[in-house]
């Protein structure tokens, strides 16, 4: 599985460009927050695993330090566009679909890989459901989630999960349709887990 590509080529640019008009410069900016970034991993608690807060540090950071100078919401969106780009280009690459042909097997056996070994390994899976028609998973443990409650920034979840809905109806679009089994089903929603359904749609008839 590819997993060294680094999403911040993706991320930085787009923060570049949206934070033109937010703040006097955003390159000072995002290099205070790069060059702070060692002071405020050593704050996390020891809990969480080094290779999380590697990935996933530098963009809780900056959406901290945005928070504190535009206010929550503007922040959140700033992040929202930033993470959502970059995010979808990080998952996608992860699926590797150049060499492992679209198919909904191919789906199932990469999403679960995934789970094991790319961005979501820090998550405890169970499989619900399988069959050549549906997959259903649930997550009962999120480490995002308890890493953005640890610093009081549980909103940022959210920036996270919707990287979910790009990538998978994405893959193969009006044939896998992602949803998440209603609305408010995550634990970023107050839920105790998030559920993950796919359905394969390729034998509907035009009509």
């Amino acid at each position: 599985m590819k997993k060294k590509f680094d999403f911040t080529k993706i991320t930085t640019p787009i923060l570049l460009e949206l934070l033109q008009e937010e703040i006097p410069s955003p390159e000072c900016f995002l290099q205070e927050c790069k060059s702070s970034l060692p002071t405020f991993q050593s704050t996390i608690d020891k809990k969480f695993p080094p290779d999380l807060i590697k990935f996933i540090s530098m963009p809780l950071w900056v959406y901290i330090n945005l928070k504190n100078k535009l206010g929550e919401k503007k922040a959140f969106e700033i992040m929202r566009i930033a993470l959502l780009t970059g995010g979808l280009a990080k998952q996608s690459i992860l699926f590797d679909s150049v060499n492992k042909t679209r198919t909904f097997e191919n789906f199932i056996k990469q999403e679960l890989q995934i789970n094991k070994t790319g961005t979501t390994k820090w998550n405890d899976l169970e499989v619900v459901y399988k069959d050549e028609n549906k997959f259903e998973i649930k997550i009962t443990k999120c480490l995002y989630h308890e890493l953005t409650t640890y610093l009081q920034i549980s909103e940022a979840t959210k920036l996270i999960c919707q990287v979910d809905n790009a990538v998978f109806n994405s893959y193969l679009p009006e044939e896998i349709i992602f949803h998440r089994d209603g609305i408010n089903q995550r634990i970023a929603d107050g839920c105790n887990e998030c559920h993950f359904v796919w359905e394969y749609k390729n034998k509907i008839n035009c009509k």
